[in-house]
């Protein structure tokens, strides 16, 4: 009698063997991860941070050394009876009952400046982007050794590798770095001026291909031909004493 093809014979040792390759082929090796999908053109992603909790930093982040919280922006809506003031009679209490409920911005800040580490910094793990828009608004509260804000882009899962675009106020100057590994490296330089404490500044970055744009207030001061990194993640920067708020962060897919 013929042996079993489903059993142990040297013919069904052969089939159980073929049809485990077959069913193996199309799934991902054991402990290997596969690529992040990519996010498809048009799309545009922006943190408000309003359903992040207050206090914390942001999800789906991940920090290299600092203090990142969440905060409200108190001073955003004002008070409803300085509201009343300026409507019409008979229509302030309807104003007054509807500014409680309006939601405050929020903002990301950095509020450690003694912690011992020379770099802060933030990236999100979530969306992944090729060529990209990325901007975020910022303003430097204090810092001594470097006032410096930046925006990361393109970073890689670990948040250990990618680009950053900086401002430093001990140089006045703008600046395009690569991250290798978490060492910064220098790329080019551009003069923008003093930065004044507690005054709202724009980064933003152009990635199309290997050419890279960098703007700063809405003006384009570095333009970069670079292909280290080709897709990634965005996040914000900080180093040495700075404390700094971060805003209206955005991400297109290009």
């Amino acid at each position: 009698m013929r042996g079993n093809v489903w059993g142990w014979g040297p013919k069904g040792a052969a089939v159980s063997i073929w049809i485990s390759l077959l069913l193996a082929a199309g799934a991902p090796a054991e402990g290997k991860e596969s690529k992040p999908s990519l996010a498809l053109p048009g799309k545009t992603f922006a943190w408000t941070f309003q359903a992040d909790t207050l206090g914390q930093r942001p999800s789906h982040s991940v920090a290299f050394g600092g203090n990142w919280q969440v905060l409200e922006d108190s001073t955003s809506v004002e008070h409803p009876a300085a509201i009343s003031r300026d409507v019409p009679r008979g229509m302030a209490d309807s104003v007054a009952a509807i500014a409680p409920s309006v939601p405050r911005p929020r903002f990301l800040t950095q509020s450690d400046s003694d912690d011992g580490i020379a770099y802060h910094y933030l990236a999100f793990t979530r969306p992944t982007l090729e060529d990209l828009d990325a901007s975020v608004r910022f303003r430097i509260r204090s810092g001594e050794i470097d006032p410096s804000a930046g925006l990361l882009f393109q970073m890689d899962p670990k948040g250990t590798s990618g680009y950053l675009v900086r401002v430093s106020g001990r140089t006045g100057q703008l600046a395009f770095h690569y991250l290798l590994y978490g060492k910064r490296r220098d790329v080019k330089f551009a003069k923008i001026g003093p930065l004044t404490p507690g005054a709202w500044h724009t980064l933003a970055v152009q990635r199309r291909k290997s050419l890279l744009r960098v703007l700063y207030d809405g003006k384009e001061l570095i333009t970069v031909r670079d292909d280290r990194f080709s897709r990634g993640t965005v996040g914000v920067w900080t180093e040495d004493d700075t404390l700094v708020d971060f805003s209206d962060l955005t991400a297109t897919a290009r």
